[in-house]
């Protein structure tokens, strides 16, 4: 049995997806805030992934990891129906729906890259949206299934951590969007990205950035649990090429 971070397998798939979305939210971060464009206590994500040069380093990470979270949560979907092919057809029909809303989340982290809140604001809500809300609702069926498959497949700890971790995902995103709208209905400055006290809601604000910090941060974690599961799996790759006999074809001289 593996016991080891970094034995061989997949396990590099989630560990991979985690470590993305940290590099991509530290950079962006780092250089959004080293230019003055946002302030450095609590903006929003997308703030720092707002204007150039970090817009484009942002966009280009987050797209990478939003591919890498689709590949981990469709090998996650292989697994758990190669795990259950003797199981009730609910279990095999959750594992389905959840592969779809997953793939919901990725789009939403997608848009959320190339849909800048300064350019389109609305898809980017939007987008934003498509990418928590399904988000919580995968994480919530992954941490059914992981009960379903303990303590064979899915440990006990491994199972009450992302039930932890789901409950900190729900938390930042439903405190993220009433306090969103709360400061929004308070604000009257000029710049949301530089939201200062004399603005109007700066507190709710606050509130509303640290929360969605909480909600990332939730998800990041939530990922980095399948690590030791994805050990367990190795990938093969078999090409098949069938050809015909055909007829040689005469080309007529020039």
């Amino acid at each position: 049995m593996c016991k080891s971070w970094f034995c061989v397998g997949m396990g590099w798939l989630p560990m991979s997806v985690a470590i993305m979305v940290a590099a991509t939210f530290t950079i962006s971060y780092c250089i959004s805030v080293g230019l003055g464009h946002v302030p450095a206590e609590f903006p929003y994500i997308s703030d720092t992934g707002t204007y150039i040069p970090e817009s484009c380093i942002f966009g280009q990470l987050l797209n990478i990891t939003a591919a890498l979270a689709f590949a981990t949560i469709y090998v996650r979907y292989k697994q758990v129906q190669e795990y259950n092919r003797e199981a009730s057809p609910a279990i095999l029909r959750a594992n389905k729906i959840a592969l779809v809303i997953g793939g919901f989340a990725c789009l939403g982290m997608s848009m959320v890259a190339n849909f800048q809140e300064t350019n389109e604001l609305q898809v980017h809500v939007f987008a934003a949206n498509l990418c928590f809300g399904p988000g919580v609702v995968y994480c919530y069926m992954q941490t059914w299934l992981s009960y379903k498959m303990a303590p064979f497949h899915a440990t006990i700890f491994a199972c009450r951590a992302r039930i932890l971790l789901c409950f900190f995902a729900t938390l930042g995103f439903v405190f993220t969007s009433v306090f969103a709208a709360l400061a929004n209905t308070k604000w009257h400055g000029d710049d949301q990205t530089k939201w200062k006290p004399e603005d109007g809601g700066f507190t709710e604000h606050i509130f509303s950035t640290a929360f969605e910090w909480v909600l990332a941060i939730s998800f990041l974690s939530y990922f980095f649990t399948f690590v030791r599961e994805f050990q367990k799996i190795t990938m093969e790759t078999t090409l098949r090429m069938y050809t015909e006999e055909l007829e040689p074809i005469n080309h007529p001289e020039i």
